[in-house]
C-alpha cells in the first residue's frame, strides 16, 4: 500500500461492525476485579493483497484437511480473537492519529504493518505456556494484561482483534511450554480453564494462520468513590 496512513480506516460507531466489536470487548471481560472497558474508537486494518494471500492459502489448506477428517469437520476454521502488546506511539489516541509509526520497538505498529511473527514470541514475556507460538484469546481482560503503553502521553489502551485460523484444536488444561508446533493431527492449541489456566487461550504456530483485523482503542472506566457507589445502590444522596 502507498503510505502507512492508509492501513487504518476509522469504523463509524453506529455501524454493525463497531457494535459487534464493542460487544466482544464487553462480553470477553472476565476479570471481575478489573475496571470495565469503554470502547473509544475502532480502526479497521487494511493491507495489500500480498499480505493476505498466504493467510487465504493457509485457510484453504485447513478447510480441505477438516473436510477430509470427519472428527475435525465441525471445528471452526476462523475466529476473531484478541492480542495485547506494546504501543510505543500514539496511534489511535484520537481520530486524527491513524497513521502507524516507524519505531522498531512499537510492537503494535509492526504487527499492524507486517502481521505476527512467531520468532518474536518471548521477546516481551519469558513465560511461554504453550511454547514458541502466537497467543490470542477471547478473554479481553486477559489480553489487556499484555497491553502496555510506552509513550508517556497515552491516555487510552489498545488491543488487536485478529482473524485466526484455528482448524482442529488440541484442547488442554495443562501447560506445555516445550511445544514448537501443535500435537500431530492438530492445527492449533486451545488452553481451557481448570488446572494451569484461569482463562481461555488459543495458540497458533504458523505465521500464516493469523492476520490483524482491527485496532481496538479503549479506556478503563474510573473507579466510583464509595459515597457515589452507595448513592447508586440506595438512590439517596449522602450528607
Amino acid at each position: 500500500m502507498d503510505g502507512h496512513d492508509k492501513i487504518l480506516q476509522l469504523v463509524k460507531d453506529n455501524s454493525p461492525e463497531y457494535k459487534k466489536v464493542k460487544s466482544l470487548l464487553k462480553s470477553g471481560w472476565k476479570h471481575s476485579e478489573k475496571r470495565k472497558p469503554q470502547l473509544r474508537r475502532l480502526f479497521r486494518i487494511v493491507n495489500n493483497d500480498a499480505h493476505y494471500k498466504p493467510f487465504a492459502a493457509y485457510q484453504k489448506r485447513i478447510q480441505t484437511a477438516l473436510h477430509s477428517d470427519s472428527k475435525g469437520a465441525t471445528s471452526a476454521t476462523e475466529c476473531l480473537l484478541f492480542h495485547g502488546t506494546t504501543r510505543a506511539c500514539l496511534v489511535g489516541e484520537d481520530d486524527a492519529i491513524s497513521g502507524i509509526c516507524n519505531l522498531p520497538r512499537c510492537s503494535l505498529c509492526r504487527i499492524i504493518e507486517n502481521s505476527f511473527d512467531v520468532k518474536f514470541c518471548g521477546s516481551q514475556h519469558k513465560f511461554k505456556r504453550f511454547g514458541k507460538a502466537i497467543y490470542t484469546t477471547s478473554c479481553t481482560s486477559k489480553a489487556d494484561d499484555y497491553a502496555s503503553n510506552a509513550h508517556p502521553s497515552a491516555t487510552t489502551r489498545v488491543l488487536l482483534l485478529s482473524r485466526v485460523v484455528l482448524g482442529k484444536q488440541f484442547t488442554t488444561k495443562l501447560n506445555s511450554s516445550h511445544l514448537l508446533e501443535p500435537p500431530e493431527g492438530y492445527h492449533s492449541v486451545r488452553g481451557v480453564p481448570g488446572v494451569h489456566l484461569n482463562y481461555e487461550e488459543a495458540v497458533v504456530y504458523n505465521n500464516d494462520a493469523i492476520r490483524p483485523a482491527y485496532l481496538v482503542v479503549y479506556q478503563l472506566k474510573p473507579k466510583l468513590k464509595l459515597s457515589k457507589t452507595l448513592q447508586l445502590i440506595f438512590g439517596t444522596p449522602l450528607a
